[in-house]
């Protein structure tokens, strides 16, 4: 949650699988929300200066704010 890779928290703990690194590295829930509005808010610039999408392509902001709801 402070910006830093799991892969450099792997290394630093030691940790010989990256699932034991996961296992200890919850997300609290306000977290991933504001990681989502991040991505939303990227989204939405990027969606208009270079909206190449069709309808049928699923809405990445979308879809990771449904996830973090559920």
């Amino acid at each position: 949650m402070a910006g830093v890779d799991l892969r450099t928290v792997q290394q630093l703990m030691g940790h010989k699988t990256i699932q034991m690194t996961v296992r200890y590295a919850h997300l609290a829930p306000e977290h991933q929300m504001s990681t989502v509005e991040r991505l939303c808010s990227r989204t939405d610039a990027l969606e208009t200066s270079t909206d190449t999408r069709t309808d049928a392509t699923p809405n990445l902001a979308v879809e990771l704010a449904d996830a973090v709801v559920h």
